[in-house]
């Protein structure tokens, strides 16, 4: 009777030191600290896309409702606004169709444009800074992104 009350004991506490500290680290609502780790930055939209032929396309293609967006923006900054050249895109193989995509771009939404760029001041002057000057004759086609950042496409013609 003795043996079987002690190995009862011995089964008990056996058992108890086994299940204790793993219900007790179940119920630990603290975290382990962990070392600090070095955090990457991640991109805020700041990432600068380069004009191209093919953004200059889109752009010439929904004139009509990047005048619309163009009007709807309660301020543009300065800093904000990116002009390009369209003869340097031009360049090498898509000049034709370059050439082509002015020649028949919707005459009405590029004089409502312009209209617009010379009705901001903001834009205007951003224009007429540029060196060599620019007037709103000159913008062919404009983009707005989802930043606020405005880019118009110029040519100077000969």
């Amino acid at each position: 009777m003795h043996k079987r009350t002690f190995l009862a004991a011995f089964a008990t506490a056996t058992v108890t030191a086994i299940a204790v500290p793993s219900v007790s680290r179940a119920q630990d609502p603290k975290p382990t600290p962990q070392p600090p780790t070095t955090t990457q930055q991640t991109s805020k939209g700041e990432v600068a896309t380069q004009p191209s032929v093919t953004s200059f396309m889109r752009a010439i293609d929904s004139l009509s409702a990047r005048v619309d967006q163009l009007k709807a923006m309660p301020s543009i900054s300065p800093s904000n606004v990116q002009l390009v050249n369209v003869e340097d895109l031009a360049k090498g193989s898509s000049a034709d169709s370059v050439q082509a995509a002015i020649q028949h771009a919707d005459t009405a939404a590029v004089s409502a444009l312009r209209s617009t760029l010379g009705a901001d001041s903001t834009l205007a002057s951003a224009l007429s800074a540029n060196s060599p000057s620019i007037t709103p004759a000159d913008v062919v086609a404009a983009d707005v992104g989802s930043d606020g950042k405005v880019t118009l496409y110029y040519w100077k013609k000969p």
